[in-house]
């Protein structure tokens, strides 16, 4: 067995790079990439969440969520709105075409999902879900 093999990092880094290559081509003609992607679920499952919320939960630094909310709110997906309570802060909130964008894409990204988990019988596939949770739920 080769070190490669032996770093959680290194496959699970391959394992995102697939999913992410094949959910790519489905997102294009929406312009967005998966995190943007992935910013829009946030959005739609927490609205009028802020900006530093969003980017301290999914990881995403400061300059580059602000660079996918310029882009996000541009296509018309999201709209920033100044939160009431603190005027240095934004709140977002998603548009009838963001969240028709989720709902186009959504079975996409499960058929990429299934795609790149084949080797996995059902109960893997959910054993490795509760495991990614676990660890990224203590992060």
């Amino acid at each position: 067995m080769n070190k490669l093999s032996q770093s959680y990092g290194f496959l699970l880094g391959k394992v995102l790079q697939q999913m992410e290559g094949k959910f790519a081509d489905t997102l294009s003609p929406f312009n967005i990439d998966a995190r943007q992607y992935g910013v829009l679920l946030f959005v739609q499952d927490k609205p009028y969440s802020s900006q530093k919320i969003i980017a301290d939960r999914l990881q995403i630094d400061r300059t580059t969520m602000v660079t996918h909310v310029d882009h996000l709110e541009t296509l018309g997906f999201v709209e920033r709105t100044k939160n009431p309570n603190d005027r240095r802060s934004y709140s977002l909130m998603i548009t009838d075409k963001g969240n028709s964008v989720l709902d186009s894409c959504w079975e996409f990204l499960t058929d990429t999902e299934s795609e790149v988990l084949s080797p996995l019988n059902e109960q893997e596939k959910q054993l490795l879900k509760d495991m990614l949770i676990k660890v990224w739920s203590s992060l």
